[in-house]
């Protein structure tokens, strides 16, 4: 059983966030939360095996957050598909 993690604040919702993720879980940083990726010890990297790390493009973009490997981004459109293919959604603020 996979779960997307969406999460929209850097700090204590992607600490939360990565307390809940699962070996096959998928993690999408929206808004705020692309700020994470400016930490050079971000905590994405330690995730477990199989675990994906999604970004949204427009939040990004509009906070001048530049994503590299091995995290990966997406637009809306592969936002639904991965809302679709995972059998849970959860968000954390």
């Amino acid at each position: 059983m996979s779960t997307l993690h969406t999460a929209n604040k850097p700090g204590q919702a992607i600490a939360l966030c990565l307390r809940a993720v699962a070996r096959g879980d998928s993690v999408l940083l929206i808004e705020d939360a692309v700020y994470e990726l400016l930490s050079p010890a971000t905590r994405l990297k330690a995730l477990p095996d199989g675990c994906s790390v999604y970004v949204m493009d427009i939040d990004a973009r509009a906070r001048g957050v530049e994503v590299l490997a091995p995290f990966e981004v997406i637009n809306y459109d592969r936002f639904v598909s991965l809302c679709v293919g995972n059998e849970k959604v959860v968000s954390w603020f």
